[in-house]
């Protein structure tokens, strides 16, 4: 078998103008980022959750050379988002030059951190539709968006 960063695509899902997640990235993945338009990325996956893919730091060190600014809000899994993450994740919202791509295995985390974040900002349908647009069913988060 070939080693598993053959195995990941660049795959990306815009949930809205500000943002877009993606499953796992790469390091050859950043230069198409820039290319793409991305201004900053956030990760929420945690460092050695899969040990053939890069840390955050080998992401965050190509990435500067390309001017995309990196934050790290690592998620060990859906139900390990907290108060301190959605905080964090509404700040760096707020802060960073956009559009923003997060990523994480599969962009799950990441929509789901996102749409916490949004609560009070977006009403829980429209969170939920905008993560149905991007190919993400996060309706069983519902009563956490009201």
């Amino acid at each position: 078998m070939e080693k598993m960063d053959r195995i990941y695509k660049l795959k990306i899902a815009k949930l809205n103008d500000q943002i877009s997640v993606a499953y796992q990235i790469e390091i050859a993945d950043i230069k198409q980022i820039k290319e793409l338009g991305f201004s900053s990325i956030i990760s929420n996956r945690p460092d050695g959750e899969i040990e053939e893919m890069p840390d955050f730091d080998e992401i965050e060190e190509v990435a500067n050379k390309e001017n995309i600014k990196c934050y790290y809000i690592p998620v060990a899994g859906r139900n390990a988002i907290g108060e301190k993450m959605i905080a964090k994740t509404k700040t760096v919202l707020k802060s960073a030059k956009e559009p923003i791509l997060a990523y994480c295995q599969t962009g799950t985390r990441c929509t789901i951190l996102w749409a916490l974040a949004q609560k009070g900002k977006m009403s829980a349908d429209e969170i939920i539709n905008a993560a149905l647009r991007a190919g993400y069913d996060i309706a069983y988060l519902k009563d956490q968006l009201i």
